[in-house]
């Protein structure tokens, strides 16, 4: 079987694509690991159907090139493109601001929630307000051309998304709105996105001040960075200890099985029988298979609708005292002759059992459905490319961002938890088979805007205290600490575990933007004080914004109070 296979499904990260990065670097890899975990997330679909409103579907045309000095992009282009949009006009009224939702890297429609009853459907009510969501350059439908390939792909860079960006705003005509002059500088723009998209505003701020006002930059990666082993770090600070503890030990048994007997096939092979996998799977897709249900810890949420539950439940199952799957006498003895063969004590009943169902959950989630992905197409053929979300971003992390998380970088005073295995060659390997990209991802591009340390008037930082992500923002830890204003807005969350509703401490990534719909809260369904907190000091803080725009004399009155945000970086957390 081919396991370069690909299946990407576009717009769903673990539970829902409102959590960003919806493909990990193990699945840029290795696909079929994407379409594999897409097969238990149908409930993601329905949370996108939950969207209590729908939008119709515009098109707004913009140059495929806008920096012909580039050589980048040579040869370069003079055509145009579509790329989609969708608003919400039910709040507004004439002189109110625009609030851009950044798409980032999915399908557009799969943020239909966040304009329907998210963070900026609150703004948008609050202030009068157009909610404007605009899809991304190469993804959904927005591609430039009507093949994808490896020459034409090279129109996809974030400097080409942001120019996008500003030449909407500073020219679209919304449908219905024609009598109305909405463009940048007539009214204010606020943009504002999460995790790639969060980033994204950030660097619209800056580069492009005259267009946009302001933006929120929830959970926003602003630091590109090559070797992101750190991903995996929260994991070990806030998720349950027990459950820590043994997946550090469950992989440190697979490691030097692998690693230290390496010539030792029989060995081998009975430990992939253990998991449920032929002896012929190659070490390097079995170690990935059995680490990309970490991704799971960031599909959380604190809306059980939006989160995923994955995470909690690998967790039950590697902590349950009793043998969760079935498994023969032959399993279980080459089970303890495994352990044995490592410093960890086969007579310990607890790790034996432990270690037997980290391989059943492994086995009844991957290795016993890769009979499914037979048929998977390959989603490269010559320089001819797969049209999805998993191609694109891949393609920008090779060229520009980064982000492996290679387990052999991890410092040597802690066990791992992924494979050693895991390289940064090995991982960023699909860079060269996909895309014919031979060098590093130029990481500079992305970090001449400021990396850790972007800082910008009306730029609001926000992230949550337990996020994957957050070693790669302003609020990482080790960052210089920072005042926070209601010009720079400077926010870590912190959600307690009695708080949640899986009872593992949050807030993870870019847990601000979305919110409850008039139906969830008719049904009594309520988000965690923190949550309400944080949305109320967002709507404050852009309310105070607002107020210095006086170009147009527009009326945006600020329906809160007008305190201002207290010296030091706020840390917003429950009781």
């Amino acid at each position: 079987m081919q396991l370069r296979a690909t299946l990407f499904l576009i717009g769903t990260f673990l539970a829902s694509a409102a959590q960003g990065f919806n493909i990990s670097p193990l699945e840029l890899k290795f696909p079929l690991l994407h379409h594999l975990r897409l097969l238990d997330h149908e409930p993601s679909v329905s949370y996108n159907l939950a969207s209590s409103k729908t939008f119709k579907e515009h098109n707004f045309s913009v140059p495929i090139d806008h920096f012909h000095n580039e050589s980048r992009y040579e040869p370069h282009s003079h055509d145009h493109f579509n790329i989609r949009y969708w608003f919400d006009a039910s709040h507004y009224k004439k002189g109110g601001p625009v609030f851009l939702i950044a798409a980032g890297e999915t399908d557009g429609t799969d943020r239909f929630p966040f304009l329907s009853q998210g963070i900026v459907t609150q703004l948008a009510e609050a202030y009068n307000g157009l909610g404007v969501i605009l899809e991304h350059r190469y993804y959904g439908q927005s591609y430039p051309f009507a093949n994808l390939t490896t020459k034409n792909i090279r129109f996809l860079s974030t400097e080409q998304a942001l120019a996008d960006y500003a030449y909407f705003a500073s020219h679209v005509v919304f449908p219905g709105l024609e009598h109305l002059n909405l463009t940048a500088g007539a009214v204010p723009w606020i943009g504002y996105g999460g995790s790639y998209a969060g980033a994204f505003v950030a660097f619209l701020r800056k580069l492009y001040p005259e267009v946009f006002f302001g933006v929120v930059s929830s959970s926003g990666v602003t630091a590109a960075i090559e070797d992101y082993w750190q991903y995996y770090e929260p994991i070990r600070q806030f998720a349950p200890s027990d459950c820590v503890r043994n997946i550090g030990t469950f992989v440190d048994i697979v490691d030097t099985i692998l690693i230290e007997h390496a010539k030792n096939e029989t060995l081998k092979s009975h430990l992939k029988a253990v998991f449920g996998a032929s002896s012929s799977t190659s070490d390097d897709f079995f170690v990935s298979a059995i680490s990309d249900v970490l991704g799971a810890f960031q599909g959380r949420n604190w809306d059980p609708a939006v989160g995923d539950g994955t995470f909690q439940r690998y967790c039950k199952t590697l902590t349950s005292p009793t043998l969760l799957y079935q498994q023969n006498n032959t399993i279980k003895r080459w089970t303890a002759q495994l352990i044995s063969a490592t410093k960890f004590d086969a007579t310990n009943s607890s790790l034996v059992t432990g270690m037997l169902n980290y391989a059943g959950y492994a086995n009844a989630t991957i290795f016993s459905r890769l009979d499914q992905a037979v048929g998977i197409s390959s989603s490269k053929s010559g320089q001819s490319l797969e049209k999805s979300s998993g191609v694109s971003w891949g393609y920008q992390v090779c060229t520009e961002w980064g982000y492996f998380m290679p387990g052999s970088s991890v410092p040597k005073d802690r066990l791992p938890l992924i494979s050693r295995l895991i390289t940064l060659a090995g991982v960023s390997q699909f860079c060269k088979d996909d895309f014919n990209i031979k060098t590093r991802p130029d990481t500079d591009r992305i970090n001449k805007h400021g990396g850790f340390n972007f800082s910008y008037p009306r730029a609001a930082i926000i992230g949550g205290l337990a996020d994957p992500w957050r070693d790669a923002t302003p609020l990482a830890d080790g960052t210089r600490p920072r005042d926070s204003t209601d010009e720079e807005p400077f926010i870590l969350v912190d959600v307690p575990a009695e708080d949640v509703w899986d009872g593992i401490r949050g807030a993870v990534h870019h847990w601000d933007q979305n919110g409850l719909s008039k139906e969830d809260v008719q049904q009594g369904k309520t988000a965690p004080k923190v949550i309400v907190d944080l949305h109320q000091e967002i709507v404050r803080f852009v309310g105070v914004w607002l107020k210095q725009w006086r170009k147009n004399d527009v009326d945006v009155s600020d329906p809160t109070a007008t305190t201002a945000v207290g010296p030091g970086q706020t840390v917003l957390e429950g009781n």
